[in-house]
């Protein structure tokens, strides 16, 4: 069995949970907090996303093997997942999804004094079903303790990324302007594309039990 590609498996996770990407959305979810608040809400933010993407990595297998389902039938369905949502990005067009659900999003937010951080930030924004079925099944080839024990660095570390990020999200937003915001998105979109096929094609492999030429 060869060794996980650990660059790949954090370039997808990277994109996946779009730490550049959905910061308009942090402003905009934050915009009438104090920089203290902001702090806050960054740090239960990405704290939630680690402990959402540990309980894929850990759980999922368990999840997946109680209602009968495959890792390949999984990489397929992820796959497309990811395929669609790698396609919308490559069009520019997620980041327009993301801000208008985040509008609705804001509002509810500020009429019900509720906890953003969790929800909509932490999920679905960032470790929405595409970022945990590729935590799951990254989990199913680092099935050994020192190559999960890397995996859980991984994010552990994409995860202090988004704090990052997100303290420093001002900062960032006007150092990209719009224009780099949405070149960024085509080209993490491209990419994804990329990491989607690939999901797909050793999933059909896997599942039709058709051997790699």
């Amino acid at each position: 069995m060869h060794d996980p590609n650990y660059i790949k498996i954090t370039t997808g996770l990277f994109i996946m949970l779009n730490p550049f990407v959905l910061i308009p959305v942090f402003l905009g979810l934050t915009g009438d907090m104090d920089k203290s608040q902001k702090m806050k809400v960054a740090f239960t933010c990405s704290i939630a996303v680690f402990v959402i993407m540990m309980i894929s990595v850990f759980g999922g297998h368990h999840v997946l093997s109680f209602f009968g389902i495959t890792i390949n039938d999984f990489r397929i369905a992820g796959g497309l997942l990811i395929f669609l949502m790698a396609i919308s990005m490559s069009r520019a067009k997620e980041h327009e999804n993301v801000m208008r659900y985040s509008d609705k999003e804001h509002k509810e937010a500020q009429g019900k004094d509720s906890n953003i951080a969790v929800v909509p930030l932490a999920i679905p924004l960032m470790a929405g079903p595409a970022a945990i079925s590729v935590s799951i099944i990254d989990a199913e080839m680092c099935n050994v303790f020192s190559s999960r024990l890397i995996l859980v660095a991984i994010i552990a570390g994409l995860s202090a990324v988004l704090w990052v990020a997100m303290a420093l999200a001002e900062q960032i937003g006007r150092f990209l302007g719009h224009t780099g915001q949405q070149v960024l998105t085509r080209v993490m979109g491209l990419i994804l594309l990329a990491l989607s096929i690939e999901f797909l094609v050793v999933g059909i492999r896997g599942a039709f039990h058709i051997a790699a030429s």
